[in-house]
């Protein structure tokens, strides 16, 4: 209001200055009107079929239930300068179904936007349990659950969640957002990453683990699998309960802090590092093989372990054997301090 009674005022003086008798000020409203309108639509689906979605705006949640179809309930969302354009954009938004063999795919036609218009579609979706899903959202959340499938979900902006899954192959991404998945069973690979949040995981059974944070902690609980990888670069890398018989975590800036599940094997090979943080493992009770343990500025402690000392020994280095097998273990910091139990 002030900077319009001086707009106001400045052409006052400017009129009496001029001799001109008015002045013409447009002022535009840059308020978005919006309408929301809801669409369903269902079909005859298959077991084992795939299921393909993307929506450039809009959230997207896929469930796997005991069904012979799938359920869509498109949320569609205009949002315009006026409440007429809002209306003429979300009414003028068409979704529709794709088959192409065992393939389904959803289309949302939207109409021109731009200049303050736009167009937002969310999806909620119900499956058969036995479907594969690709899912796609530049801007939105995406969740899946319930699935016997592969899964593959990625986002520009939003969380990526996955629960209750079973079989195939599970490969989630965000840019900027969260990566969670919690209670997967006979899962192949297993890829999770994000560029900004957190990358959450626990009680997932895989073939293989790869799961990382370029800005934000990594946890991974509860984790069975041939083969496990945790990587951060700016945060903190822990691990509970790991059953695996070849392991590696890093972080460039955080502590990495890992503790392996009583059944891990006893000949396991693992390795933790750091650059700018402590490093601290708590080994199975069955472990016996080398340990390697060092840091450039910090410490070097080993708890309740008879470790054979071969080579030379410092506060920052440590050489040696535990027992007889044939495991291997890794710890290494720049900055920090390395603990062994």
């Amino acid at each position: 209001m002030r900077s319009m009674r001086s707009v106001m005022q400045a052409c006052v003086l400017i009129a009496v200055a001029t001799g001109v008798g008015a002045c013409n000020v447009e002022v535009h409203n840059w308020s978005r009107a919006h309408h929301e309108r809801t669409v369903e639509l269902q079909e005859a689906m298959a077991d084992g079929a795939s299921l393909m979605v993307s929506t450039a705006s809009g959230s997207i949640d896929v469930s796997g239930q005991a069904v012979s179809e799938i359920r869509i309930v498109a949320t569609i969302r205009g949002q315009a300068p006026t409440e007429d354009e809002a209306r003429e954009l979300a009414e003028a938004t068409e979704i529709r179904i794709e088959r192409s063999g065992g393939r389904v795919a959803i289309k949302a036609d939207t109409p021109r936007q731009g200049n303050g218009r736009s167009v937002s579609v969310s999806y909620d979706i119900v499956v058969p349990t036995r479907t594969s899903v690709e899912c796609h959202s530049a801007s939105g959340s995406i969740r899946a659950a319930g699935l016997q499938g592969s899964v593959r979900a990625d986002t520009a902006s939003g969380s990526v969640t996955c629960e209750n899954l079973r079989a195939g192959d599970v490969n989630i991404r965000s840019t900027s957002g969260a990566v969670r998945f919690s209670d997967g069973a006979e899962i192949g690979s297993c890829e999770m990453h994000t560029s900004s949040g957190r990358a959450q995981a626990e009680r997932v059974q895989a073939e293989r683990i790869r799961i990382g944070s370029t800005s934000g902690s990594v946890e991974l609980k509860g984790a069975r699998a041939q083969s496990i990888e945790m990587r951060g670069v700016s945060g903190r890398v822990e691990g509970r309960d790991i059953d695996c018989p070849t392991f590696s975590a890093e972080s460039t800036s955080g502590s990495v802090s890992v503790e392996f599940a009583p059944s891990a094997p006893g000949d396991l090979t693992a390795t933790l590092s750091s650059i700018s943080g402590g490093v601290s493992v708590a080994l199975p009770r069955d472990f016996g093989g080398r340990v390697e343990l060092s840091t450039t500025s910090g410490s070097v402690q080993s708890e309740h372990l008879a470790i054979t000392i071969q080579g030379r020994v410092s506060a920052k280095h440590i050489s040696g054997t535990i027992g007889s097998g044939n495991g291997s273990l890794t710890l290494r910091t720049t900055s920090g301090s390395v603990r062994v139990r």
